[in-house]
């Protein structure tokens, strides 16, 4: 059996572009505004919704050159000729890709995540599942206790003290 290849990590102030405005770009505008993470939108059609998460927008059509200053792209399309596009510029900048209507062509895949709190589960079906991985995320957040943030600023001023 081949062992899987992933490895999750946090970044610190990353920030993203997503390409595409419809259903599937919504779900990651969702996750990322309720992490706090910067993010821009460039698509030439926007569904309504996204406008609570997100202000910067741009209602046009995607160009390479909108690439510029992000290294956290995802491809919201399902546009086969945006695909190829951003996959031959990749070639030769330095970018990682969520495709995310082809998890085999992703560089990264989003988890889902337990509330935005001091502990935080995130988990993951490498792309396979995103429903299955809601499912099991919303199980493990009924674990966090209601009170966790209290504890856990207790718990890290004694590992200061104890430093």
């Amino acid at each position: 059996m081949k062992k899987n290849s992933t490895f999750p990590i946090l970044l610190t102030k990353p920030k993203f572009l997503i390409i595409g405005g419809g259903n599937v770009a919504l779900q990651k505008v969702k996750s990322l505004s309720a992490n706090n993470i910067k993010f821009k939108i460039i698509s030439p059609i926007i569904k309504e919704e996204i406008n609570q998460y997100c202000k910067n927008i741009k209602q046009k059509k995607f160009k390479l050159k909108h690439l510029k200053n992000y290294t956290y792209i995802v491809n919201a399309t399902g546009n086969d000729k945006i695909t190829k596009k951003l996959l031959r510029y990749k070639k030769k900048n330095n970018i990682l890709l969520n495709i995310v209507n082809n998890p085999k062509l992703c560089d990264f895949y989003f988890m889902a995540l337990t509330s935005n709190k001091k502990l935080q589960i995130a988990v993951t079906s490498n792309g396979c599942s995103p429903k299955t991985t809601i499912n099991y995320r919303n199980k493990c957040e009924k674990l966090i206790p209601k009170d966790i943030n209290n504890k856990l600023n207790k718990l890290s001023k004694i590992r200061k003290s104890n430093i």
